[in-house]
This record gives structure tokens, sequence and C-alpha cells, in this order.
């Protein structure tokens, strides 16, 4: 016979005397599927040696295993104290099973929404009727907190301001709770960049909404250990880092097995199979190659189907990752500063984020209204074709994700902030498919000079037209040319499409090009676009010799840039 006291469990023998068999733990609630068909067990809290409260689900299937053999050894390494000897444990068992319980609580097998509330392998939030605890089998590192919401607020959430690609990590962070209410699959953002160009910090700063850097996985994730990470990440974000370390010849099923949200028909011991399990999850994704370079090693072409799954988006910014550093001296201090609070405030964020949905009344037509007008204010039209159409759909749940933040309070953020920030990377998205921006910069440089000399006999003044001219020029105080913007974009890719839009980027964060559209990078006269460019500055700059003499046969002063003059610094950066 076994009695419960504040300090423990203790065992009477025939003679009364009492014997302490183990620390003290309660049965708080028995645990069944929402059906009450399956999934039983008993909620279990203990104290280990240090008095810290945990709790866990005891199987009922597992009881049966030698004695819960399992769970036994789980307890132990929680610091449970607990007598040695067969008899101390089997007879703790009995007495967990047996002890009468009123209380019923929902099994979870997966994190997410059970029943209006929130679940995760480390806490619930949510209103319910009955609560929901997690009982799956967790692939990830626990979800830590540190600091206060106001704390990310005031050193990291006000800092994304003015910056679109921290904007789009966040909102997509906040988008993975609500996108079981919409009806769009799960997706994937990869933000690809140069070493060094800030994507790493902006995977920082998404992930502090739910943990600290623990929080990340990466892609050299076996399939099956992706699949179960899926699974514990149920409704909230999925980091994945080091594009290129998943294998090529694995990535593009992984891609659809992640969005597909299905777990793979595995056959038990028996023969029976196994239980599926399903997810809504977006991933947010980091990488220095796309997805078409690391297929082009296998000699894969993307599918359609991998390109409005993984929506691929290029650091575009004035300091790559960066568009406003918000008085820090440069963007390698700025990240510093990020990653150092997101060090010390963390994982606050999505408990105060869950807690407000879980009280929307039709949180499903609030969520679908929000994202469908957004995606109406938007300038394109929605007879686009279908895949491009997803894409912005998906756009706009990230917008509206960040909208309803704001509207909350819980973002320091300006109403329409977010729908802006969005738009502007659905342009980037839209303007060049599959693109990034590295510092390839002696590549693109090469590149330049070699269409400079290609081009310098092809062009006519602006307003005039000329048989065998490509474009026109400008002899203003620096040289203009304006060529095509497809006719660039064919001659300035030679193997993969981001070089497009990596080599545009490059010249304009140098002031080599000029553009009147903003985000689309282009030049816009009439109904036509041009890349506006200037050779000579190119050449000047990087020290490179070509004849443009012919543009100024009026002015014997500007014969030639044979041999120019730049400084130092310039010479080495090119």
């Amino acid at each position: 016979m076994l009695k419960a006291k504040p300090d423990g469990i203790y065992a009477l023998n025939k003679d009364g005397e009492e014997r302490k068999i183990s620390g003290p733990i309660d049965v708080k609630a028995i645990v069944s599927s929402h059906d009450k068909r399956d999934d039983f067990g008993r909620l279990l809290e203990w104290k280990n040696y240090f008095g810290l409260p945990i709790r866990e689900v005891l199987p009922m299937g597992e009881v049966d295993d030698n004695f819960a053999k399992k769970f036994k050894k789980r307890l132990l390494r929680s610091g449970f104290q607990l007598s040695p000897g067969k008899y101390s444990w089997e007879s703790l068992l009995a007495y967990l099973i047996e002890t009468p319980c009123n209380k019923h609580a929902y099994s979870a097998r997966q994190s997410g929404w059970v029943d209006g509330q929130f679940v995760t392998p480390d806490w619930s939030i949510g209103r319910y009727e009955t609560p929901a605890v997690y009982v799956g089998d967790f692939a990830g590192d626990s979800l830590v907190e540190s600091g206060s919401l106001l704390d990310w607020q005031q050193n990291i959430g006000k800092y994304c301001r003015g910056n679109p690609i921290m904007i789009l990590a966040v909102c997509t962070a906040l988008a993975a709770p609500i996108i079981g209410w919409t009806d769009l699959e799960s997706f994937g953002i990869q933000i690809v960049g140069s070493s060094k160009s800030g994507k790493s910090t902006v995977m920082k700063v998404a992930a502090s909404i739910y943990s600290d850097q623990t929080y990340w996985e990466t892609w050299s994730s076996t399939s099956n250990g992706i699949e179960s990470i899926a699974r514990a990440r149920n409704n909230m974000l999925l980091c994945l880092d080091e594009f290129k370390q998943c294998p090529a010849q694995e990535i593009g099923q992984l891609i659809y097995h992640l969005c597909n949200g299905v777990s793979k028909l595995r056959s038990q011991q028996d023969g029976a199979l196994d239980k599926r399990y399903r997810w809504r999850t977006i991933f947010l994704s980091t990488g220095e190659l796309t997805l078409e370079e690391l297929l082009l090693g296998i000699n894969q072409s993307v599918s359609a189907g991998q390109s409005v799954r993984l929506i691929e988006v290029p650091v575009f910014s004035k300091y790559d990752a960066f568009e406003n550093t918000h008085g820090f001296t440069s963007a390698k201090e700025f990240a510093e500063y990020l990653s150092s609070c997101v060090g010390k405030y963390h994982g606050t964020f999505i408990k105060s984020w869950v807690e407000a949905l879980s009280r929307f009344d039709c949180p499903n037509n609030e969520v679908i209204k929000e994202y469908k007008d957004i995606r109406e204010q938007w300038p394109w039209p929605k007879n686009i074709e279908s895949q491009a159409n997803n894409v912005l759909d998906k756009f706009a749940l990230l917008a509206a994700a960040g909208e309803i933040a704001i509207n909350l309070g819980l973002l320091p953020w300006h109403l329409g902030e977010a729908k802006d920030a969005l738009e502007q990377v659905a342009t980037i998205w839209l303007d060049d498919r599959n693109s990034t921006e590295n510092s390839e910069s002696k590549k693109i440089i090469k590149k330049l000079i070699k269409l400079i000399n290609k081009w310098r006999h092809s062009l006519s003044p602006r307003g005039e037209s000329h048989n065998g001219s490509i474009g026109f020029f400008e002899s203003g105080p620096e040289l203009a040319w304006y060529i095509p913007q497809q006719l660039f974009k064919s001659e300035v890719i030679e193997s993969v499409a981001h070089e497009y839009s990596q080599t545009v980027h490059y010249m304009l964060q140098k002031g080599w090009a000029l553009s009147n559209e903003g985000a689309r990078r282009t030049f816009k006269i009439g109904g036509e676009r041009f890349i506006k460019f200037f050779p000579e500055k190119i050449c000047r700059e990087c020290g490179e010799s070509v004849d443009l003499s012919h543009f100024y046969p009026n002015d014997n002063s500007l014969n030639s840039n044979a041999n120019p003059t730049f400084p130092v610094s310039q010479s080495e950066n090119c």
C-alpha cells in the first residue's frame, strides 16, 4: 500500500512502517484524444531534486512495455527521486495508474491549435473548456523565454521599421499560426544573399518571436528528421539555415514533403500501417545559393511547383539585408546589436500573439478578410498567371499577419508598414524570379566591361533612331546609356536567372545605374523599360580602359578614358 505525503510517496509494510520510495508526484488529469477513443494516458506532475515542477503524460500504451521502462527513464533523467529496486518502480506505477482523477485533458500529438487553444511541447495557451497537453515525440529544443514582450518591442521590434527584409521575416514568423485558417498550403520563404549580408541576423530576429537561437534547424537534417520537426512545429515557424548543406538530390522532394504537410506511409513491426500525421507550417530559410543553382549541379531545373512552394527573395536593400540602420555607424554594428538583443529578449512574443488570436470570435473570417483586402489593394490584377497569383496571396498573408499584430498593439510599427514592405518584396520577386544577390563583384565587373565594349558602337543619341542601334545615350555631365531591359537581361544571364538581379542590384549599390521605378530597379520612359547606367563611371572607378571618346565629338578634352584616375580604395574594391 502506498501513501502520498508532501515530500514524496511512501510504502507501508505489514507492520505499518513507512518507507519512502519516491519524491512527490501527482496525477493531474486523465488524457485522451478529442474523440475519447485513443491516446489515453495520465498527466503527471512531479518535482525534481531542485524542487522544479515538471509535467509529462504517462501513455497507457507504454505501461505494458516492460512496466513503462521508457517513461521511467524519462523520470530519472529529469531528476525525479526514485528508490532503487524493482519493487519501488512497479509499486509507484500501479499507484499512478489506479489513483482516481476526475479532470480530463485532450492529447495533442503535434503543436498548434486544438479546440481553441495553442499547444506546444512546453506550454498551452488559449480559451478552452477542456485543456490540451502535448503528447507527441518532440524532435527539437524546448522553447526558451528571456525578458518581456516590452523588452522585445523596444530593443528589436522597433528596429525592423524601414527594413523590408526584416519585416518579411517577422511577418513570416507571425503568419505560421494563422495559415491553417486559410486555403493556402504550407510554403517557405528563402532569403538568399552572399556571406555576411545580414541574412542570418534576420533569421535570428524571426526566431526570437518563438525562442532563442536553438530554435533553428538546418537543411542537413534527414528527410525523416525534418518530418518529425515539422510535426512539432505545426502552426509554428520552422527555421532552416544553410540551404547549401541539403543534398541536391533530395532538396526537390524535401520541399514537396514539407509543403504537402503529410507524413510518409510507414509499416509497424506487425505489418499494420502506422498513423499518418498532418501539419501546416511556414518555413524560413537562408542560403547563399538559389534552388536553381543547387539543382544546376546535378543538371536539373526548378519545377513550377517548387518555385511557388519555396519563394526565393534576394537581399535587395541598401546594405544587403538592411535598408535603415537606425543611426548605427555601419550595417555590421547594426547586425551585432540585433544579435546581442535577441540573445537577451526572446520567446515572449509568441505567447502574446496566440493568446490574442485565441480571443477572435471568428478567426478564419477575420484573417481571410485581412489578407484578401491587402491583395486587392496591391497594384497587380487578379488575372495574372496562377503561379504568380498564388505567391502574391502568400505575401498578402504575411502582410496580414503583420497588420493584425500592429492593430493589436503587439508590433511597434505604424499601420500599413507591413503591407507596404511586403508589396516591395513582392515587386522584387515578380521582377526577377529565383533571384538573389551575391557579392561576386569581380565577375559582375568583367561582364559589364565586356558589354560596354560590345555595345559602344551600337547606340544612337536620345531622340534619334539609326539602323543597328540597340539603345540610346545621353552625353550629359555623366555619359548615360539606356539599354532595353529584356536585352540587358538576356546578355547578363549566362547560366542562372538570378544573375540579372544580382548585376542590377550591384550597379545600383555602386551608383553605376539609376532607376525611376524604385523596387523594380528599371528606368521607365513612356511605356518602355530600360537599364540606365553610366559606362564611363564604371570604367573610371574600376580602372578599365575603354575608348568612349566618340560620344563627345566636339569636346577634345574628353578624348578617352585610357588613363583613368581613381582612389586606391576603389581600385581595391574593383
